[in-house]
């Protein structure tokens, strides 16, 4: 795996200007792999392949996917970025902190870096099927940065960091995001069971439980053991429910 590799994921893209321009972006930094979720318009409008000087055959073979899910299931370390804080977008890191912690990563692992809509950016939702999250630090009178900026900074962090990359040994390799999901749908239902997760609310505890494993960067025997012990737990609950 390469850092050319590295997905840009954009979420529902609303202007075809801004799409352009992530290419052109992408283009400078010698990054490839372009993914839009559920777009408005089509990646080779005209008025994307005007700002995309240079970039057009980024457009041309752009991905297109329904839903993030889909533009992430093959993906093994997934970064979400955000513009705002809370409970659920605790663990902020920067550009910087992030591109190098990725140019370990990707030597083994399928790399996306997700970016939301430019009007509302990524929700909760959106964010629970990332790893880390990655903030841009910017003026707070004005913090929120244009889509296709947003991405030429996080772009030439990564190109920076691999540049300066010294060699090291490759690390392991982790496990794809729909396996990942497949996971927490498992644990999911086996908490929901044992009583664990609020009947009214379980997506409240899942969103914890989620940031926890996802400090473990979990392999895929790793994910097998964790859904091997939500198989004996729903198994024991229905055996001794039936006693």
């Amino acid at each position: 795996m390469r850092i050319e590799d590295i997905r840009i994921v954009l979420v529902h893209p609303q202007g075809q200007l801004n799409i352009g321009s992530v290419a052109r972006a992408m283009k400078n930094v010698g990054l490839k792999e372009l993914a839009l979720v559920d777009p408005v318009g089509s990646p080779i409008h005209p008025d994307a392949r005007l700002m995309a000087v240079g970039a057009h055959d980024i457009l041309e073979d752009a991905l297109i996917f329904p839903h993030l899910a889909d533009a992430l299931a093959e993906c093994t370390w997934v970064i979400g970025t955000t513009r705002r804080g809370g409970k659920r977008r605790e663990g902020l890191i920067d550009p910087r902190q992030m591109a190098v912690e990725i140019t370990e990563i990707v030597q083994q692992n399928k790399v996306a870096v997700v970016f939301g809509s430019e009007d509302r950016g990524l929700t909760n939702r959106d964010l629970d099927l990332c790893q880390r999250l990655v903030t841009i630090p910017a003026h707070e009178e004005h913090g929120s940065l244009n889509l296709a900026q947003a991405v030429m900074i996080v772009c030439y962090e990564l190109y920076l960091a691999s540049w300066q990359k010294k060699d090291t040994s490759p690390g392991k390799r982790l496990a794809t995001s729909a396996e990942l999901e497949g996971m927490y749908r498992h644990m999911e239902e086996a908490l929901l069971r044992i009583g664990f997760l609020e009947q009214s609310n379980p997506k409240r505890m899942m969103a914890v439980l989620r940031r926890i494993f996802s400090k473990a960067q979990l392999d895929l025997r790793e994910v097998q053991v964790l859904r091997g012990i939500c198989r004996q737990a729903s198994w024991y609950v229905e055996t001794h429910t039936m006693e």
